[in-house]
């Protein structure tokens, strides 16, 4: 009965999304969409986009559908001053003993990550609105976005301190734990600025108030007592229960600091213009309102240096309650190239928003989500410095669902994927816990497709004909528990690439022996995300008389001798074209190293000195040899050339040992020479190849200089050679000549075949 109920819910399902309509968004075409739950109420969403202009964007958005198991707060970190990367939020939040479901990050900042806007944590004021917007989760749950709050402080001494006549005295100013300036007002410091000092460089005057009443708040008071009045040079320590009253010297506010004497009592009392900030649980600073009311605002008052393209993220409301924190990757071109800040605004009144603020972008945009099956949150997106930022303030999604390990939730690991139409996927599934933490996987997990043209077999998952978002419904008799995953099916993949067996380096044509087999692995990507595919999900199309398929992926050359034609790869009408020339080497028949010299010719690498013959015997020069090392590591772009005085800018192998130089491969000799065009010595050969282990993606152990002492002529290695023999012997790559090393012989062609081809076969 459970099989027949969950596949009527498929069936119901895919009915649905059949007749929903295409939704084309301000930037380009939806390409590609994955919805996955993190937890009953909160739902997460990565979408490609495509552009014919400007290519393609890809964002990720967490979606709170109204009260359940997860709910937002704002953090900062352990200080205001100094910032925290999200990693570490993470780490934070944990040790508070936060069970962390996804991050975001939120308002701009200044030097020292200081945040711009307000900052509220637990209804403890840690930051002043300092006229920025504002997002506010109150204790009820609810959510807003606020224009521009301010809060006011008044601090009004009610006397105590002998002598002082200070009672009735008043000062009101409105920064709390921002930096002082010189020009600037008056600052007020808790212990939730900074752990160290006040962080002022420069001469000013302080008042430290011991809290004696109350906690900082946006609206409320407190009751302090002073215990301390200075001038300082620099910056002062602020305590833990204390405040700290500060100016710079040159503000001219030396008038307030006389109000104040040690001994004091004074009421400390602070006041908001909103009162919506009033039962603010949480808040955190924003940019420019991009929507309110459901109407995009005014662009021209936006801030005009944030309007170009770049990462973004944003916070928006839906008026069903829904909110959507929302991060676009951005200022990368093979990646994500971003938004404008109008896209941005369009992109969320697409999504529903009547009210929608900026948050800080660029480098800032960050998001961090824990993925179901896995036991903390980590990145899930790819910031633009290539690393993450130490940011002011973040929003995290937590739950105080208690983890008890029993499976309740079941999850696709491989939720997502990408699928070319009749290809198959082994399902790999998760489970977690009622407070969503990973769970023993049940036995008895089965799932069931809602595409009718889909089927599993086990947990193989064969896609059907059509393009489709297939649903994948979970469930486990034994527990209960269940869950539901997507396949996105594809007919169509935006690009097809070949390559040799064995080989990283893309295949476009190949010059090989008669009669030699060549099997393909064929990989298709989808708008830059890989495709699953096998080798039948492919159509192979020969021209001319130069072989034929003999299995799938699976190409044997013919008979014949100098026949050229094409291997054309398609699928869902993509394609790539291989160029075929079956030309042997008529000299390496019954050569000792024609297996290897011909594996090297299929890949690429090498070629014959004629039209019909390898040169097994010919020496090889230095620069052949590091241009052939260059093929085997798939020909990585520089971006500079001829880092050698003895290398012209234009000559076949100048990019070659450009990388060499570059990558620490090859060395200056007598100077900055290279001398290409000498004969290469085996041991510069060896130790070329052995600093080239690591760029060709080869684990090994070094070997040792005891590993030479059987050979006679051991002592004539050079000492920069040694390690390198070692190692390479160790590996079974190289071997000693006659039962010599012959480190100063000059390699020949059929030796350098075998050493290059028995490398790129090393695991």
């Amino acid at each position: 009965m459970e099989t027949k109920v969950l596949r009527l819910i498929a069936v119901l399902l895919l009915m649905f999304s059949l007749f929903m309509p295409t939704v084309v968004y301000a930037f380009g075409d939806v390409a590609y969409t994955n919805t996955r739950w993190l937890a009953d109420n909160l739902e997460y969403v990565n979408t490609i986009k495509w552009d014919e202009t400007f290519g393609r964007m890809e964002s990720f958005a967490l979606r709170l559908t109204g009260q359940g198991d997860a709910y937002p707060i704002v953090l900062n970190g352990e200080t205001v001053y100094g910032g925290t990367r999200i990693s570490q939020m993470v780490s934070f939040a944990e040790e508070m003993g936060k069970n962390v479901l996804a991050v975001v990050n939120t308002d701009f900042f200044y030097q020292y990550s200081l945040p711009i806007g307000i900052l509220i944590e637990d209804g403890v004021w840690k930051s002043s609105p300092n006229n920025e917007n504002a997002v506010v989760f109150a204790y009820d749950g609810s959510v807003r976005i606020i224009e521009s709050p301010t809060v006011s402080i008044l601090l009004f001494n009610e006397g105590g301190a002998p002598e002082a006549n200070n009672a009735g005295k008043s000062v009101r100013f409105e920064h709390l734990n921002k930096m002082r300036t010189e020009r600037g007002g008056l600052v007020l410091y808790s212990e939730a600025f900074s752990t160290v000092s006040t962080r002022t460089a420069s001469p000013g005057w302080f008042v430290r108030f011991k809290i004696l009443e109350g906690i900082p708040s946006v609206s409320g008071t407190m009751l302090l007592e002073v215990t301390e009045t200075l001038e300082s040079e620099g910056a002062i320590p602020i305590g833990e229960g204390y405040l700290v009253l500060s100016a710079a010297q040159e503000s001219e506010q030396h008038s307030e600091f006389e109000k104040f004497a040690v001994g004091d009592i004074v009421t400390l009392r602070t006041s908001c213009n909103d009162m919506r900030l009033l039962d603010a649980q949480y808040a955190t600073g924003g940019g420019d309102i991009l929507i309110a009311r459901g109407e995009i605002t005014d662009q021209d008052e936006w801030s005009p240096a944030l309007i170009p393209r770049a990462p973004r993220t944003a916070f928006g409301l839906l008026a069903d309650g829904t909110v959507i924190a929302y991060v676009a990757d951005g200022r990368n071109s093979e990646h994500s190239v971003g938004l404008t800040l109008s896209e941005l605004a369009e992109e969320l009144y697409r999504l529903g928003c009547v009210y929608a603020v900026n948050f800080d972008g660029g480098g800032s945009s960050a998001i961090s989500l824990r993925v179901p099956g896995e036991d903390r949150a980590r990145l899930i997106n790819r910031p633009s410095d290539g690393t993450e930022r130490n940011c002011a303030t973040y929003i995290l999604y937590v739950t105080d669902a208690i983890p008890d390990g029993a499976a309740k939730n079941l999850r696709l690991v491989n939720d997502g994927a990408i699928l070319l139409s009749e290809s198959s996927l082994d399902l790999t599934y998760a489970a977690t816990d009622s407070g969503y933490m990973p769970a023993d996987l049940p036995d008895d997990v089965f799932a069931a497709a809602m595409d009718p043209g889909a089927f599993i077999d086990g947990a193989t998952y064969t896609a059907g004909l059509m393009a489709v978002t297939d649903r994948i419904s979970l469930y486990s008799p034994s527990t209960g528990a269940f869950g539901v995953g997507e396949i996105y099916v594809i007919t169509r993949p935006t690009s097809i690439t070949a390559y040799a067996k064995g080989s990283t380096t893309p295949l476009t044509s190949m010059r090989i022996a008669p009669g030699a087999v060549i099997e393909f692995d064929t990989v298709a990507t989808y708008y830059r995300r890989s495709v699953v595919a096998q080798a039948h999900s492919f159509e192979y199309l020969l021209s001319g008389d130069i072989g034929e398929m003999i299995g799938p992926a699976v190409f044997q050359a013919g008979a014949k001798t100098q026949q050229r034609g094409t291997i054309t790869i398609a699928a869902g009408g993509r394609s790539t074209v291989i160029q075929v020339e079956i030309n042997g080497f008529a000299d390496m028949d019954n050569h000792w190293a024609k297996e290897y010299a011909e594996q090297l010719l299929q890949m690429g690498i090498t070629q014959g000195v004629t039209e019909s013959d390898y040169g097994p015997s010919e020496l090889m020069r230095r620069a052949d040899y590091i241009l052939m090392l260059y093929r085997a590591a798939g020909q990585p772009q520089v971006s500079v050339f001829s880092e050698f005085d003895d290398v012209p800018p234009d000559m076949y192998y100048t990019q070659a040992l450009t990388w060499a130089s570059l990558t620490g491969i090859a060395e200056g000799l007598d100077g900055n020479n290279f001398y290409p065009q000498l004969p290469i010595t085996r041991q510069d050969a060896f130790t070329f190849t052995y600093r080239a282990l690591a760029i060709l993606g080869k684990d090994y152990p070094d070997g040792y200089a005891d590993d030479l002492e059987a050979f006679p002529d051991s002592g004539y290695v050079d000492d920069y050679a040694v390690i390198p023999i070692a190692t390479l012997m160790r590996l079974g790559i190289v071997e000693g000549m006659d039962g010599i090393l012959s480190p100063h012989s000059t390699l020949t062609r059929a030796q350098m075949a075998k050493v290059l081809a028995t490398v790129i076969q090393l695991r």
